[in-house]
């Protein structure tokens, strides 16, 4: 275990005892292949992790290499997969999280 401190826009901090589980980025860059997302200068990095406690912590960073643009820095306490899947999304790069953190994120039809 080690100690963490997540960043987020307009909130405070987060700070705990945990352990990274996984982390994912797309890429700026369209000739990376898959991992492009699709907009020059910008991309996204994932990760989940989880404390010491056992609560799981979402992080979403938006990056860019634009000037006079910032960073932004997304990040929330959940309790249990569902609460993962509803920050995060279904976007691919999510669906990259899941399938590394083996989180079971489709949807249950009859």
């Amino acid at each position: 275990m080690q100690e963490f401190t997540i960043d987020r826009d307009n909130g405070a901090s987060l700070f705990f005892t945990g352990e990274l589980l996984v982390k994912v980025s797309s890429s700026d860059n369209n000739a990376s292949g898959s991992s492009y997302s699709g907009q020059t200068g910008r991309w996204q990095v994932l990760a989940l992790y989880k404390t010491e406690g056992g609560k799981l912590i979402c992080e979403r960073i938006d990056r860019t290499r634009s000037q006079g643009e910032r960073d932004s820095h997304h990040a929330k306490v959940c309790a249990n997969s569902n609460e993962v899947i509803d920050f995060f999304g279904h976007g691919w790069l999510a669906k990259d999280l899941y399938d590394e953190a083996e989180i079971n994120a489709c949807e249950i039809v009859d």
